[in-house]
């Protein structure tokens, strides 16, 4: 697999930050460069600029080494860029996907038909919590409605489809059967704020069985 210029920014903006592909990019076929040269390159003050080394050395994509300035009397650190490490996280990342879709689409799956969201996307619950809350929103008390996860469930089908087909890497099996009902391309947000592909937001980020301070008691 090659190694081009956009996978490695993807890659370091999903692992590290956006906030560290003006270093990279700076660094990236350079060795040996001063955190000092770097932040006056990018113009970028230097403990940011050590913040962004830092957290790219814990990821290994930055090496480094220290040596003390003779006429100064401090040690200054060179840095140098580690492309090696770039098809290791693209890895990692793919099968941290693959296994965070799959284990969605089990859980979708198990409670196919028994979802519930609130109008204002505070939260979405199974039936058995939706049950305990009297099919009223916890934060904010507004009716919940019933909601149809056929859709997701596609959605999650193609994902898995998509990423065990795609990028090189070996297929993984997910012991999931996954139909005619695969569907690639535009779906709706699903995990934790991420987004993945265009279309309809689900719930709150995904919220499923969420308690609250305000359940009832039975």
């Amino acid at each position: 697999m090659k190694i081009t210029n956009n996978k490695i920014y993807e890659t370091v903006k999903e692992v590290v930050g956006e906030d560290s592909l003006k270093v990279v990019e700076f660094l990236k076929d350079k060795k040996n460069i001063s955190d000092f040269k770097i932040a006056e390159k990018v113009k970028t003050d230097i403990h940011e600029i050590r913040n962004i080394l830092y957290r790219l050395y814990n990821q290994n994509l930055v090496t480094y080494y220290r040596k003390k300035d003779r006429q100064k009397g401090w040690y200054i650190s060179y840095w140098t860029f580690n492309k090696k490490r770039i098809k290791d996280l693209m890895k990692n990342l793919h099968y941290s996907k693959l296994e965070k879709f799959t284990e969605r689409l089990r859980m979708e799956e198990a409670n196919k038909g028994n979802f519930y969201l609130c109008p204002n996307a505070c939260v979405r619950v199974n039936f058995e919590n939706a049950t305990d809350f009297e099919f009223k929103c916890p934060e904010c008390g507004v009716a919940l409605n019933h909601q149809d996860n056929e859709k997701t469930i596609e959605f999650l089908q193609g994902k898995i489809k998509e990423l065990e087909m795609g990028n090189g890497f070996a297929v993984v099996s997910t012991g999931i059967s996954m139909g005619n009902g695969g569907k690639i391309g535009n779906g709706p947000k699903i995990g934790n704020g991420g987004k993945i592909g265009n279309g309809p937001k689900i719930g709150n980020g995904g919220k499923i069985g969420k308690t609250s301070k305000s359940k009832k008691k039975r």
